[in-house]
């Protein structure tokens, strides 16, 4: 399962939002997320991957694209020693 599969997987069941509209370019702020359901977001991403978002990164993220998201796992993965399950 590719970081993208689980981040999707993530958006499925916490937010009910079907699959398909989880795409790389969407934004969370287009997949009607508010600033509750990003800072939820947040929590099970770090739990998921098992990393730490640091703080000054959450300014930007409503902003953010899906494939962003994945981008910024797969790189806090690597920095952390564990291999990345990689992007898209």
């Amino acid at each position: 399962m590719t970081t993208f599969d689980k981040v999707q997987t993530i958006f499925v069941k916490k937010y009910d939002l079907p699959a398909e509209r989880i795409v790389p370019e969407a934004t969370l702020e287009s997949l009607g997320l508010d600033s509750l359901d990003l800072i939820e977001l947040l929590f099970e991403v770090e739990e998921e991957f098992n990393i730490r978002v640091p703080q000054e990164g959450v300014a930007g993220v409503r902003s953010a694209t899906v494939q962003q998201i994945v981008d910024s796992v797969d790189k806090l993965v690597a920095e952390e020693g564990m291999p990345a399950a990689g992007g898209r």
